[in-house]
């Protein structure tokens, strides 16, 4: 009899079909807000990897590395990348970073932050392998916020408004969860240089080092 699927197998693959597909000009949109131009990007909790995909996308100045601890996933990103040079995927935990300090020009963790059930050791670390001036940006959906059209990539109506909403309730922060995020970013090394804006039908952090 063969063996069913992982959970974490079937998860990946109902990501990779769905929000995978239906986020991308959100990506693209967070990806072109980072800026990275030159050096090294570090995407912390990549899923399917197209945030750093997109970040290095026709830029060859730009190394862009993937993290997650999800085998599933990394498999997704991997096929994902299409043999992309500059584009590493590695199996990794975000609160033991295999990096140096001082390695990477900026860093990303969009809707990762809600699984981090010790989110101090990954500021911290992000922290250290940031270069000075070096800035890390956190996105969590807002399920309060509207729906915006052109962030989402809807193809016969699909996905619509309801799906969305019932996503960004079950793996996004409400305003309570957002701001013991926050207080936690601030009393990590980053310190004050802690911004709390809006991005799009994101809450997002810029962390300045």
């Amino acid at each position: 009899m063969p063996l069913l699927p992982s959970r974490a197998a079937l998860t990946a693959l109902a990501y990779q079909l769905g929000p995978s597909r239906y986020y991308q000009p959100a990506y693209r949109f967070i990806a072109a807000d980072v800026g990275t131009e030159q050096g090294c990007f570090l995407d912390v909790g990549t899923g399917t990897g197209w945030l750093a995909i997109h970040v290095a996308s026709g830029r060859r100045e730009v190394d862009a590395v993937g993290i997650d601890t999800s085998d599933a996933m990394l498999h997704y990103a991997e096929a994902n990348k299409r043999g992309r040079l500059n584009v590493t995927f590695r199996k990794m935990s975000a609160s033991d970073i295999v990096y140096p300090e001082r390695t990477f020009e900026s860093a990303a963790a969009v809707q990762s932050a809600h699984h981090w059930a010790e989110p101090g050791p990954i500021f911290a670390e992000v922290h250290r392998v940031l270069v000075e001036g070096g800035r890390f940006y956190v996105y969590e959906a807002d399920p309060e916020s509207a729906v915006p059209a052109d962030w989402i990539d809807r193809r016969g109506g699909f996905p619509p408004d309801a799906l969305v909403r019932r996503q960004w309730a079950k793996f996004g922060m409400d305003a309570a969860r957002w701001a013991e995020l926050r207080a936690v970013a601030e009393a990590s090394p980053f310190g004050p240089d802690v911004a709390d804006e809006r991005h799009g039908f994101y809450r997002r952090l810029v962390c300045t080092k």
